[in-house]
């Protein structure tokens, strides 16, 4: 592994979105000197919207297939009388269907969100690890490791669903699992172990060691530290998506 100084360029952030790819050690460490993150931001925004476009109808026919069924054996629901559960019903998959068609405007939102939690665990890793980063630095890091971790794992799952059709998914879970993933493992896994295990999947557990050694290159971080942050990143990640799989079976 080089230790030389990276040439920032004329357009390090560009120069970012391809190295985060295919040399991230000088991504590392131009984002080191230049923490930019604005050309990562648009191109990992530009390929998961198009994903995202591409991943709706599975989405869509997932909910057609399970979401009533659902929804009629909630509790909730299920004491209301039998006019009230059908109208209950079709107003939430209305909801749900204009939610799906128009989610591709919540990837940048993602991008950001997900850049600032993650920033924020990694600058108290920085703090535990004796690093010398900043908020900035870590944030640029979260934005360019974007570029894979939701960019081109959006744009790979569209394009699996365009393979396999939007018929063959029945739950939104499975249209997640569908990535390469842990969920191979246990094919017939449903719910929440489902969920979590689909999260493990090969563009998530590429980001997490991305940020890992970006941790270690951009701010110093003891490698220990740095792979703990990153670790607990991921787990994070896994549990929430475990969380979805329990609702959405």
């Amino acid at each position: 592994m080089s230790t030389s100084e990276t040439a920032i360029g004329p357009r390090p952030g560009l120069s970012n979105v391809v190295d985060i790819v295919v040399a991230p050690n000088s991504a590392f460490e131009r984002l080191r000197q230049v923490p930019t993150w604005g050309w990562a931001f648009a191109v990992a925004t530009v390929l998961g919207v198009i994903g995202s476009l591409m991943v709706a109808p599975a989405i869509l026919h997932a909910l057609q297939t399970s979401m009533p069924a659902q929804l009629a054996a909630n509790p909730g629901i299920a004491k209301l009388p039998p006019d009230q559960q059908q109208k209950t019903i079709e107003v939430s998959m209305t909801f749900a269907r204009v939610f799906t068609q128009i989610s591709f405007i919540f990837i940048p939102i993602g991008i950001l969100i997900a850049g600032v939690v993650q920033a924020v665990i990694m600058l108290i890793a920085n703090a535990i690890g004796r690093g010398d980063g900043t908020f900035g630095k870590y944030f640029a890091l979260s934005v360019n490791v974007s570029v894979i971790g939701i960019g081109i794992s959006y744009l790979v799952l569209g394009i699996i669903v365009l393979v396999r059709g939007s018929n063959a998914f029945e739950t939104t879970t499975a249209v997640q699992a569908s990535l390469p993933s842990l969920a191979l493992i246990a094919p017939g896994a449903r719910g929440a172990l489902a969920g979590f295990l689909g999260a493990l999947n090969v563009f998530a557990i590429w980001s997490i060691v991305l940020l890992a050694l970006g941790m270690q290159r951009v701010g110093r971080v003891s490698p220990p530290i740095a792979w703990a942050a990153a670790i607990f990143m991921l787990l994070c990640t896994a549990g929430l998506a475990a969380w979805g799989g329990a609702r959405n079976g």
